[in-house]
């Protein structure tokens, strides 16, 4: 795999003249001589523009070789722990890889970054679209994990104190059928709602099914339908279109999305927030199985009577077709 250009131009921190000594304070190569005209400043615009879709990690794990003893040291480090990134400034990570702050300056703008905030910053930025950030686990990991995913828990059942319950359970009680939509990781919590639903009453679907348009699905919804889309971060890119779509249907609609969905169009009135933080690498779907577990149960209770029924029926057939075995 080629590397990506790596900017040597940069002078250290405290080097602001451009001219070159005979030995850095870490002890690395002096930086060459260099006049810098209007041919080479061009390059080097191209080359930084070029490794700016790139991450801190592909950046670090493309150059690695070429980096200087110190500033590998540095890299190793950050390769080890990304996910605590967002914790650091320029001078702590210098006091914990134990080189120059200067260094620590001169290998982010090597690598293609202002600064160690730039890059820190889009640290934050990847994790909190979804991206996974791989780090390796910490002693206290699994206390944290457990701490964090409690806090999702409640900020979930806060979520759904907010939504309108009784407006939402009767329009869904109401519909003749019931559309699920999700796609990329939300398609698992799709199914998962169907499954639980279809205990409880017919006509339950997730759209699209494989192989097929979803156009041909919608197309036909009416207003004695009811959709529940999931809409989690790192969404396909016509799912906007989608939502704008369902939001001028006559349709009832759902939506369970995270926070990083800002923007809800018109039309949807029901809406359910879903918090997918984790101290992982992989955001956690804990709470919205949750959040699902309680919605599948309060149309239960809306319905006792026909849920129960629907119960016995799904059980018999269990029974008659033995597919399922002791336990």
């Amino acid at each position: 795999m080629p590397r990506a250009p790596i900017d040597h131009s940069a002078p250290p921190e405290d080097d602001v003249s451009g001219e070159s000594r005979a030995v850095h304070p870490d002890g690395e190569a002096p930086a060459p001589d260099a006049t810098v005209n209007l041919a080479t400043s061009l390059a080097r615009h191209t080359a930084r523009q070029g490794t700016r879709s790139l991450s801190l990690h592909q950046r670090l794990t493309r150059s690695l070789e070429e980096l200087t003893p110190n500033e590998q040291r540095i890299a190793r480090f950050l390769l080890a722990h990304q996910d605590e990134l967002a914790l650091y400034n320029a001078a702590e990570l210098s006091r914990l890889t134990d080189v120059s702050k200067a260094t620590v300056s001169r290998l982010f703008r090597r690598l293609g970054y202002q600064d160690f905030r730039e890059a820190r910053d889009q640290a934050r930025s990847l994790r909190q679209s979804g991206v996974p950030v791989a780090a390796a686990p910490t002693a206290d990991h699994h206390q944290r994990h457990y701490e964090q995913e409690c806090r999702n828990l409640r900020q979930a059942l806060a979520a759904l104190d907010m939504l309108d319950m009784e407006a939402l359970s009767s329009a869904l009680a109401k519909a003749e059928r019931l559309q699920i939509i999700g796609f990329r990781n939300a398609y698992p919590l799709a199914l998962h709602l169907r499954q639980q639903l279809l205990q409880l009453r017919a006509q339950v679907a997730v759209l699209p099914q494989p192989g097929q348009s979803l156009s041909e699905e919608v197309a036909r919804l009416g207003a004695d339908d009811a959709v529940v889309v999931f809409a989690m971060r790192r969404r396909p890119q016509g799912l906007a279109r989608l939502l704008e779509w369902l939001g001028q249907a006559p349709c009832t609609v759902l939506l369970v999305c995270d926070d990083s969905l800002s923007t809800i169009p018109a039309g949807i009135e029901h809406v359910l927030r879903c918090p997918l933080d984790s101290v992982s690498a992989f955001d956690s779907y804990a709470a919205a199985m949750s959040q699902i577990n309680l919605l599948a149960t309060r149309l239960l209770h809306d319905d006792l009577v026909g849920g129960r029924s629907q119960i016995r029926r799904v059980t018999d057939t269990f029974d008659v077709l033995e597919e399922l075995g002791d336990g």
